[in-house]
């Protein structure tokens, strides 16, 4: 192991280990930076267009054991597909929700190609909510929800009741790993305790922030332009955002509370 994985593994050996976009863009024989061990992968549409979709997701999408569309997330993905004349590479496993948007043409092209179609027929959920339901009951059923990553492409845009809806479904989840990309970020639940988030300098950042959406917490921070000691963080009160990561290896998060973290990504092929 190189001398900075061995330091950097004794400085964070307190903290719960996040490896953030390393888990976008694994890095091989790397003791910080691999892909987890016994870990599977599942990549999520939501009914956004599609970020980052010649590089990020072209890349999940190769590696991902599960491949869901959550309900006009199939639109989507037809869409794209056409455009880049891949109509006969972007086949999911499953399209799910409530499907009042899924369009007719859209639904027999990949019904003609094998892809699950499942409705749910419960308006007290999202069709996020429905696909991680879907994961864990069918595609997973049987199997630990905490031992697959999901990634998420959309729900970070667009209408403000809807991302209010994805950073909710993030917090409700918070046991797993779920990151949601967007055309701008990388967003992600870092849980309370100590905590330490690895930097991939050249996918992440520099601007950053960390949101205290599950109310009042005390936050203790290092690796940023400008750190917290012991310092409240509300939603209505001090919000680190516009902050700057300094760090090349982890920024440190120690919180009494679960909070979001989320910083620039600018993904590479």
């Amino acid at each position: 192991m190189p001398m900075l994985e061995r330091t950097a593994r004794a400085t964070y050996a307190e903290s719960a280990l996040h490896l953030g976009s390393y888990l976008l863009y694994p890095q091989a024989g790397s003791a910080l930076a691999s892909w987890p061990e016994g870990k599977e992968l599942a990549l999520f549409v939501l009914n956004q267009p599609i970020p980052h979709a010649e590089t990020a997701f072209n890349h999940i999408w190769s590696r991902a054991n599960y491949r869901l569309c959550m309900d006009g997330g199939a639109n989507r993905l037809f869409e794209l597909s056409r455009t880049l004349d891949k109509t006969n590479s972007f086949t999911p496993d499953a399209i799910v929700g409530d499907l009042d948007s899924l369009k007719d043409s859209t639904r027999e092209h990949y019904a003609q190609r094998g892809t699950a179609i499942h409705k749910y027929d419960d308006q007290n959920s999202t069709d996020f909510m429905k696909g991680l339901m879907y994961l864990d009951s069918v595609l997973r059923a049987d199997k630990d929800p905490a031992d697959c990553v999901v990634v998420v492409f959309g729900g970070l845009s667009g209408r403000l009741d809807h991302i209010m809806h994805t950073l909710k479904v993030l917090f409700n989840n918070k046991e797993r790993q779920i990151l949601i990309v967007s055309d701008d970020n990388l967003t992600f639940v870092v849980p309370a305790g100590k905590n330490a988030v690895m930097v991939n300098r050249q996918v992440d950042g520099p601007t950053c922030g960390i949101l205290p959406l599950a109310g009042e917490t005390v936050l203790t921070t290092s690796g940023l332009r400008w750190n917290l000691s012991g310092h409240k963080s509300s939603f209505e009160g001090l919000m680190s955002t516009s902050n700057i990561v300094d760090s090349h290896e982890a920024v440190s998060i120690e919180t009494t509370l679960p909070v979001a973290w989320t910083s620039e990504f600018n993904p590479k092929a």
